[in-house]
C-alpha cells in the first residue's frame, strides 16, 4: 500500500493538467479558489481510482492471466513515462498572466472547475491501471480496497493543497521555474524502476502459469 501512495506521489511531483491548474489559481488569483479547485481534483481522483480498482478486482478475481498482461501493459507505460521525463533537459514556465490579486469566485463554482478538468483527463486512468495492476492480487477485501482508494483522493488533495499554498508566493514559483525539469527527472527514474519491475513481474508470472 505504501508504494503506491509513493508512486502516487511521484506522478503528482510530474507537472500536469491539474498542477498547473491549481497553481495557476494559487498564482493569480487567490488561495481560496485555488484550495477549492484542489477538493474538485480530489474528487475526479476519487472517481478515477474506484473505476480502476473496482475493475482490477473483478478482473483479478474472473481471470488471473489478463491481470498479468495488465501488468506488464501498465509497466511498459510507466517505463516510458519515465523515459521521456528522464529526457526533459528544460524548465517547464509557470507563467502568471497577471499581478496577483485576491480574486474570489463561488466555492461549489471552482469545485466543480477542478472536478471537471480531471475528469477530462483520460490519462489518470492509465496511471491508475498502470500503478495498481501489480497490487491487486494482494487485496483480498473491498474494505482493504476502499482504503486504497480513500488514500489516494487523501494524498492528492493535500498535495494540491500545499500547492495551492506555496505558489500563491513568488519565491515559490521563481525557484519551481529554475529546477522543475530536476523533479521530471527524479520521477522518471521511480517511473522507469518500477515500470520495470512490473513488467519483469508480469512476465515472470505468465511464464509460470502458461508452462
Amino acid at each position: 500500500m505504501w508504494t503506491v501512495l509513493f508512486v502516487n506521489l511521484v506522478g503528482l511531483l510530474s507537472p500536469g493538467p491539474d498542477f498547473f491548474y491549481v497553481s495557476r489559481k494559487a498564482a493569480s488569483e487567490s488561495q481560496r479558489n485555488a484550495i477549492a479547485g484542489a477538493i474538485g481534483i480530489g474528487f475526479g481522483i476519487l472517481f478515477w481510482a474506484t473505476l480502476v480498482i473496482f475493475g482490477l478486482a473483478i478482473i483479478n478475481r474472473t481471470n488471473y492471466l489478463v491481470q498479468y498482461i495488465i501488468m506488464c501493459l501498465g509497466g511498459g507505460y510507466l517505463a516510458y513515462c519515465g523515459i521521456k521525463m528522464l529526457q526533459v533537459t528544460k524548465n517547464a514556465q509557470l507563467a502568471t498572466l497577471k499581478p496577483h490579486q485576491e480574486i474570489h469566485h463561488p466555492i461549489s463554482r471552482e469545485i466543480m472547475k477542478g472536478l471537471l478538468i480531471n475528469l477530462s483527463n483520460a490519462k489518470v486512468i492509465v496511471f491508475f491501471s498502470s500503478v495498481m495492476s501489480g497490487f491487486m492480487a494482494s487485496i483480498s477485501n473491498n474494505t482493504e480496497i476502499m482504503l486504497i482508494i480513500l488514500l489516494l483522493a487523501l494524498e492528492s488533495v493535500l498535495y494540491f493543497i500545499l500547492i495551492a499554498f506555496f505558489f500563491s508566493r513568488k519565491i515559490v514559483r521563481d525557484f519551481y521555474n529554475r529546477y522543475n525539469r530536476y523533479i521530471d527527472n527524479f520521477a522518471g527514474i521511480v517511473f522507469l524502476f518500477f515500470g520495470g519491475e512490473l513488467i519483469y513481474s508480469g512476465l515472470t508470472t505468465i511464464i509460470e502459469l502458461t508452462l
